[in-house]
């Protein structure tokens, strides 16, 4: 019984120890194709790999063929460059030889002629310092006599100031006062032109000359119009019509040199004065005097 027993359980563990065993050997064959897959695909690659580093080294090789082209151009170019400049610094060199050469004749000669020139120029402002001086006398003797001229025409334009302020002043001495036909006192009446004259330079009042005739109708003297009505040349009389302010006023039979007044309300305090001084045919000549300041009646 026992070695039936025995018998039995070594049957079981032959077989297990078979199922091991193959199943090692299956995997250890699994491995082996995986690892030879593996090694088969690895030398693929390196394969590829070396095909690559070929054409890599076949265009090194074609670079480096260039530059080596490259290199022999560019040190052919140097040398041709180098050859160039070496030439091109003999010729500045030369050039600059001969520029500084010429330029030192310019200025040789620039200094020459400068030098000549200078003494030129000093010959000639010597020349006109001595001209001015000459005319500066001369001018020094010309304004001196003119100014003795001068003094001289000064005196006597004084003479003749004074003469004519001594006539103004006669003049006026021979004028007299009249009380006129308002019963106002006349400033001073001029008889004739030289008195008018003098009335005017006095400055006291405005003096208007007229000349008033019956055919010339009503005439504007000093802003207001006159009319000749009548003019009595046996008697010395006259007859005038005076417009002033829209109002008419009638001077009538006033005789030559007769202080003629009347108020112009708009304009002055002081009244207007007229004086006939010439009475001839349907004439009569005089003039008009009026304030110089003119004040408004209150």
């Amino acid at each position: 019984m026992e070695q039936i027993e025995n018998s039995g359980m070594k049957t079981k563990s032959g077989s297990a120890w078979t199922a091991i065993l193959g199943a090692g050997i299956l995997a250890v064959g699994g491995f082996s194709a995986y690892q030879a897959n593996q090694t088969a695909k690895l030398q693929n690659d390196i394969h590829t790999y070396q095909q690559q580093i070929g054409e890599y080294k076949q265009e090194l090789g074609s670079i480096r063929s260039t530059v080596s082209t490259a290199d022999g151009e560019l040190q052919k170019s140097l040398t041709s460059v180098n050859s160039e400049l070496l030439a091109t610094r003999k010729e500045a060199a030369i050039n600059l030889a001969k520029a500084q050469s010429a330029s030192k004749r310019q200025a040789d000669m620039l200094a020459g002629k400068f030098a000549k020139n200078q003494e030129v120029a000093e010959q000639k402002i010597n020349e006109e310092i001595s001209r001015v001086k000459e005319n500066v006398n001369q001018t020094s003797t010309e304004a001196s006599t003119r100014l003795t001229g001068i003094s001289t025409e000064v005196s006597a334009v004084k003479t003749e100031v004074a003469s004519a302020k001594s006539d103004i002043e006669k003049t006026l001495a021979d004028l007299t006062r009249a009380r006129g036909d308002m019963g106002v006192m006349s400033g001073l009446i001029a008889t004739n032109g030289k008195e008018i004259q003098a009335l005017r330079d006095q400055g006291d009042r405005n003096i208007f000359e007229f000349k008033l005739s019956k055919q010339s109708g009503p005439v504007k003297v000093g802003g207001l119009l006159f009319t000749l009505k009548k003019a009595d040349v046996k008697h010395n009389r006259y007859t005038m019509d005076v417009l002033a302010d829209d109002k008419h006023v009638e001077k009538k039979d006033k005789t030559t040199n007769e202080p003629v007044q009347f108020y112009v309300a708009s304009r002055a305090r002081q009244p207007f004065e007229v004086v006939v001084n010439q009475v001839s045919k349907d004439v009569v000549t005089g003039y008009l005097a009026t304030p110089k300041v003119e004040l408004t009646r209150k």
